[in-house]
């Protein structure tokens, strides 16, 4: 049952990324002759839910990946925050747009709070109630509805400053939608997952919808749900493509290089490990020492008669010893002060003379 299920796991995943495609689809077939020459309240609506959309699924993973490294509420709720906002802030930072958006506006920094609190209170009881791990598959699609949206978003934001160029467009699209989740594995000294090839392609589905977004808003710059629709479901497709056919970066051949010296983590590693046996070694060596000497003091203990005292007493069932009350405890005896000195006898006086005859 389980093998059948996960070979149909890449079939379901292209079939729900086409999901994503539906909106945008909507948005074409319903789209007015006003809505081509200028920018309506509903591309500000889009933009806002997409945030808000976004804000919420990253600080969903982002508290659940504190909260599985064993990180308190405080923990939790500040990963949860950074997952959320730190892409957007980092964005901002780059481009000088200060102060930072959610200083400005309370709504994303309340929602990232209140999102990451409830994810410490309800994921541990619906997690045993339901049976849900943090590998599961709807958490993939919480994580990557996040990374599209805020890949689309990110660029959306850098191309309404006239100064930056298509390329820095959507280079902030991808670090909108993946340096949250950078700072998220610093803090809970995890392994960057954008840097490292440990698992599949994060950083280039986000680049490819800063891409899209940024080439469509070019083109037509009126456009703008049309253009986060799109680039937030070339992001999601490009996501689903990648874990499928588990595509990943090459990594640097460390071990091939000759010098140790160049591979400085190798070599740290070779030294804990030599240095760990080294003190294994000694241990099993103080060890040994120890019980050889305690054997020979229970050898020489048994040989001399002087330190095994009387022999014992051999009981038996008709022995009498053992049904003679052993004798009670005397306690040692009083202090007895000594006795008062006698006082000296009186002097008694000479007898009377008998009297004349």
């Amino acid at each position: 049952m389980g093998a059948a299920s996960d070979a149909w796991k890449p079939w379901a995943r292209h079939c729900v990324s086409l999901v994503f495609a539906v909106p945008l689809a909507a948005s074409l077939m319903l789209q007015t002759e006003e809505a081509k020459a200028r920018v309506t309240d509903v591309d500000h609506i889009t933009f806002t839910v997409l945030n808000y959309v976004g804000d919420a699924s990253f600080a969903l993973t982002g508290s659940l990946a504190a909260g599985m490294e064993g990180m308190d509420l405080l923990g939790c709720i500040l990963v949860g925050f950074v997952t959320a906002l730190g892409g957007g802030s980092f964005r901002d930072l780059v481009v000088g747009r200060l102060p930072l958006f959610w200083l400005q506006a309370w709504d994303e920094a309340l929602l990232s709070v209140a999102v990451g609190a409830a994810s410490f209170v309800f994921w541990p009881p619906l997690s045993r109630r339901w049976r849900l791990t943090s590998a599961d598959e709807w958490l993939f699609w919480t994580d990557t509805l996040g990374l599209a949206v805020f890949a689309a978003n990110g660029a959306y934001m850098a191309t309404t400053e006239p100064k930056l160029h298509s390329a820095a467009c959507a280079c902030c699209g991808m670090m909108t939608a993946t340096f949250g989740g950078m700072m998220r594995d610093v803090l809970i000294a995890r392994p960057v997952r954008i840097m490292y090839a440990h698992a599949e392609v994060y950083a280039l589905p986000a680049l490819l919808g800063g891409v899209v977004t940024t080439c469509f808003l070019r083109l037509s710059p009126t456009w703008v749900s049309e253009a986060l629709l799109l680039g937030a479901w070339s992001t999601a497709a490009a996501r689903v493509l990648a874990v499928n056919h588990d595509l990943r970066l090459p990594t640097f051949p460390a071990r091939a290089v000759y010098s140790e010296a160049a591979r400085p983590r190798d070599a740290a590693a070779l030294r804990a490990r030599q240095e760990e046996l080294r003190w294994k070694q000694t241990a099993d060596a103080a060890t040994r020492a120890i019980s050889s000497c305690t054997a020979q003091l229970l050898n020489y203990s048994c040989a001399s008669p002087a330190l095994n005292g009387p022999p014992p007493l051999n009981y038996s069932c008709s022995s009498p010893a053992l049904h003679r009350t052993p004798p009670l405890h005397q306690a040692p005896p009083l202090h007895q002060p000594p006795p008062l000195a006698q006082p000296p006898p009186l002097r008694q006086p000479p007898p009377a003379a008998p009297p004349p005859a």
